[in-house]
C-alpha cells in the first residue's frame, strides 16, 4: 500500500497521537518530526483529542491538526435504528463470543478490502467504539490522503488502522507498552489483533514489547523501532554541577511507574541516601495522593515535587542516580535521557524494556518491582559510593549513544517507506 513516490501537495508524513501532553510517546514523536521536516519533508502532527493541554513546545513550520471536536451528530444519533451504546453492546457481545466456529469465521473475514458479513459488522462495532474519532480521521485522511501515517500508542493505532482499512496509505503503528502487561478495556484488547492487520508496519521500541507482539498474529511486517533521543546540549553530563548528588524521577504520575513504592522506601533509606534531595518531575492523577502518603511516612521535607516541567534535563544534570520503580514499561524516554546526561539509573525486572539498555552492575541497579526494601536498598548503596556512580554514569551514556540519529535514521527511513 506504499506509494514509492510522493505527489506534489501531498504531505509526506502525519504523526498521530492521541494528544500532545505529557508522555514518552509524545516526546517521540515530536522528535521525530522535528528531525524529519528539517530534512525537507512535509510533516504534519495530528492529534485525536480536542482541548488537551498542549505541554511539550511544537516545532516550529509543523503544522497541527487537532480532531476530536463535535461537528454534527453521528449518523446513528441522528436516525440510526440503534444508539451508540446499543452498537457497542453489539460489538463487545461480537468479540467476546466464545464459539470457535464463529470466531474462527469472524476472524477469517477480517482482511483490508473485505466487504462481506464479517467486515460490515466489525466496521458497525468499530464505529460504535472509536466514534467521532474515527469518522473524523477517515474524512481527514480521504481528503488529504498523507503518503505515510506513524501513529502512537494503542488506541490511536486501533483508529488509525480503521480509519485507513481501504486507503492507499503506508501504516505504522508503534505500540509504545508490554501489551502482555498493560491492562486495557476488553473490547480494545480483542480489536488490537484484527485492527493491526491493516498496518504495514506494526512496531514496537524493545524486543521485549516485540515477543509479545509476536505471538498476538500474523502481521504484514514486525519490527524493532527504537526511540531516538533528542540531541539536545544540556543532556551532556555534569550540566556544570562538580559532583553532582541527590535522587531523581521523571515521569508520569500514574500507578503504572511505582512511585508510590520510591516514596514508601524513603522512611527506609540511612547514611549518606536519607540526606540525598529525592526530586519528582511529573504530574498527573495520582500527584495528591503522592504527596498525601508522604505526608503520613514523615518524608515531605524530603521530596521535591514540581509537577510537569519542560525542562527536565535541567534537573537531570543536577542529580546522580535516576529511580524508575515501574510495574511495567515499554522503552521510557526518562530513562533513555537520564542514562544519555551521564546518571547511574535504577529500575525493575518488571517488565523487558528497561532491561535491555540497564546492564545490571555496569549502568544500573535493577530491583524486584513493587518492593520497597529493594529500592532502599539500592539507593544506599549507590549514595555511599560516589565513585560507583560516576562509573555507572559513564557506562551508561556510552550505552545510550547507539540510539543518536545517525546510528537509527537507516531503520526509521526502511520502516517508513522515506
Amino acid at each position: 500500500m506504499t506509494e514509492a513516490e510522493p505527489a506534489a501537495g501531498r504531505d509526506d508524513l502525519w504523526l498521530v497521537l492521541p494528544h500532545l501532553g505529557a508522555g514518552g510517546a509524545q516526546k517521540v514523536a515530536l522528535i521525530a518530526a522535528r528531525h524529519f521536516a528539517a530534512q525537507g519533508l512535509k510533516v504534519k502532527l495530528v492529534t485525536l483529542i480536542s482541548g488537551h493541554p498542549v505541554t511539550h513546545a511544537l516545532p516550529d513550520g509543523i503544522p497541527l491538526l487537532e480532531l476530536g471536536a463535535p461537528t454534527h451528530r453521528s449518523w446513528w444519533a441522528r436516525g440510526g435504528r440503534f444508539t451508540l451504546a446499543q452498537l457497542d453492546k453489539l460489538i463487545r457481545w461480537l468479540f467476546q463470543l466464545q464459539l470457535r466456529w464463529f470466531a474462527g469465521w469472524f476472524q477469517a473475514h477480517i482482511h483490508p478490502g473485505g466487504r462481506g458479513l464479517a467486515m460490515q459488522l466489525f466496521q458497525v462495532g468499530t464505529e460504535a467504539t472509536a466514534g467521532l474519532r474515527l469518522r473524523q480521521l477517515r474524512r481527514q485522511f480521504r481528503r488529504q490522503r498523507p503518503h505515510r501515517v506513524l501513529s502512537l500508542l494503542t488506541r490511536t493505532n486501533i483508529i488509525c488502522c480503521c480509519a485507513a482499512w481501504d486507503l492507499p496509505i503506508h501504516l505504522v503503528v508503534s505500540e509504545r507498552n508490554d501489551p502482555s502487561r498493560q491492562l486495557l478495556p476488553e473490547v480494545w484488547q480483542r480489536m488490537r489483533p484484527l485492527t493491526y492487520r491493516r498496518a504495514d508496519v506494526v512496531t514496537a521500541n524493545t524486543s521485549g514489547v516485540l515477543s509479545a507482539l509476536e505471538s498476538m498474529g500474523p502481521w504484514e511486517r514486525l519490527a524493532l523501532l527504537p526511540n531516538p533521543l533528542p540531541s539536545a546540549p544540556a543532556l551532556a553530563a555534569g550540566g556544570g554541577v562538580s559532583s553532582p548528588s541527590g535522587f531523581i524521577t521523571v515521569a508520569r504520575l500514574v500507578p503504572q511507574k511505582g512511585l508510590d513504592v520510591l516514596i514508601a522506601a524513603l522512611p527506609r533509606l540511612s547514611g549518606a541516601a536519607a540526606t540525598w534531595p529525592v526530586t519528582l518531575v511529573g504530574d498527573g492523577p495520582e500527584r495528591a495522593a503522592l504527596e498525601q502518603q508522604a505526608r503520613d511516612l514523615g518524608v515531605s521535607r524530603r521530596l521535591r515535587s514540581l509537577g510537569f516541567r519542560s525542562d527536565p534535563e535541567r534537573f537531570l544534570a543536577e542529580a546522580a542516580v535516576f529511580v524508575l520503580p515501574s510495574r511495567f514499561e515499554g522503552m521510557p524516554n526518562a530513562l533513555l535521557e537520564a542514562m544519555a546526561a551521564g546518571l547511574a539509573v535504577i529500575v525493575t525486572d518488571a517488565s523487558p524494556g528497561p532491561l535491555e539498555v540497564v546492564e545490571p552492575g555496569v549502568s544500573g541497579l535493577v530491583i524486584p518491582s513493587d518492593d520497597p526494601a529493594a529500592l532502599a536498598r539500592a539507593m544506599d548503596a549507590l549514595a555511599s559510593d560516589p565513585e560507583r556512580c560516576r562509573r555507572m554514569g559513564a557506562a551508561a551514556r556510552t550505552r545510550i549513544a547507539a540510539l543518536d540519529w545517525p546510528q537509527l535514521e537507516p531503520l526509521w527511513r526502511s520502516i517508513l517507506a522515506l
